[in-house]
């Protein structure tokens, strides 16, 4: 940003040039972006992480539209699995219980999570954010 701006000479530009995506009109019209360019979401959109809520439009500018429409698929047929299956075919409902079953039988407090790909190294990162906002 501090390049388009010696570049651009004038903060003006930025009100012309940026979106933001927030849950905070003011800071955004404060940092110069004009609030007609605000991707708005709630405060109560899980972690503010979701991708479901307008925060998405990140994700969708990285991996494509497309790609981000099979992602949302493959989000909704597990969505519709975990509510359609019994729970002794239930992929989310067994993965919980061998969570819970390791911690309690087994004192397992931590979790492995491997990236397989360069890409995704950030992975366990987000996951821990996503996993602890279950727990809260």
């Amino acid at each position: 940003m501090t390049g388009f701006l010696k570049a651009a000479g004038d903060e003006k530009h930025v009100a012309k040039h940026f979106a933001a995506l927030s849950t905070n009109a003011k800071a955004v019209g404060e940092f110069g972006i004009d609030t007609a360019n605000m991707f708005e979401f709630w405060d109560w959109v899980g972690g503010r992480y979701s991708l479901w809520s307008a925060i998405g439009l990140s994700i969708v500018l990285s991996i494509g539209f497309d790609n981000f429409v099979e992602l949302l698929s493959g989000a909704h047929a597990m969505d519709k699995h975990f509510s359609t299956t019994p729970a002794e075919k239930n992929l989310p409902v067994l993965l919980a219980l061998i969570g819970i079953w390791y911690n309690n039988f087994f004192g397992a407090e931590t979790e492995a999570i491997l990236p397989y790909d360069q890409y995704m190294h950030r992975f366990a990162a987000y996951f821990q954010q996503g996993n602890m906002g279950v727990q809260r």
